[in-house]
């Protein structure tokens, strides 16, 4: 029961970070892509909930392990060529 949680979990996640490379344009911010990934994660797999909070950084916030909270939040903008 345990691991089919887990798969059911990584699924979901997989999927949604699919979604946000679908979605993910120049121009729009980060939280953008965190709102992308947050809804596909409960509209499409019934997840209200995360396991941590999503780190969506996009150029030199891309390599920023402990991004996106409160004290850093996902809010740069992207440019053309942050994400490749």
């Amino acid at each position: 029961m345990e691991l089919d949680v887990l798969r059911y979990a990584n699924k979901i996640s997989s999927a949604a970070h699919v979604a946000v490379m679908k979605a993910v344009r120049p121009g729009m911010k980060e939280y953008q892509c965190e709102s992308v990934f947050l809804h596909h994660a409960y509209f499409h797999g019934g997840c209200r909930h995360v396991s941590y909070t999503c780190i969506c950084g996009s150029g030199e916030n891309g390599s920023i392990l402990h991004y996106g909270h409160a004290g850093a939040p996902n809010d740069k903008a992207i440019r053309d060529g942050d994400m490749w």
